[in-house]
């Protein structure tokens, strides 16, 4: 029973230290590398984050997007990154962070709408289904 009672406290201490917001920094450069991606609803202006890519430069991408197409009917910026509750070092980006409360789109449906030879910005970096 005192064992079990160990092995939950040091679970419980291990996931409070995973969310703290520098030992989240760690996990996300280690673990999230181009997993923040993002996207309009038809998928003509997506973009994926990456190291100095952060969110903020996702929303000035988006908004240069729109001044581009302004004829878009729906102008919402979409996540294409699912909550995952075995994430644990991102429990506390699920309640905190304005990523989160984007809409959620689903990356294999959006690809299946813009084909095999969808091209996005990436810098570089390939943006693949994870």
């Amino acid at each position: 029973m005192k064992s079990q009672r160990k092995l939950l406290i040091a679970v419980g201490l291990i996931i409070i230290c995973a969310n703290l917001p520098f030992i989240t920094s760690i996990f996300t450069v280690f673990l999230d590398e181009k997993h923040y991606k993002y996207s309009n609803y038809d998928g003509t202006c997506a973009n994926v984050e990456f190291m100095s890519r952060n969110f903020e430069m996702m929303k000035r991408l988006h908004q240069g997007c729109l001044i581009e197409n302004p004829h878009q009917k729906d102008k919402k910026m979409y996540r294409l990154f699912a909550k995952n509750p075995f994430a644990f070092w991102r429990w506390r980006l699920y309640l905190t962070s304005e990523k989160y409360k984007l809409p959620y789109r689903d990356f294999e449906e959006l690809q299946k709408l813009r084909g095999k030879d969808w091209k996005y910005d990436t810098g570089g970096v390939p943006f693949a289904v994870q």
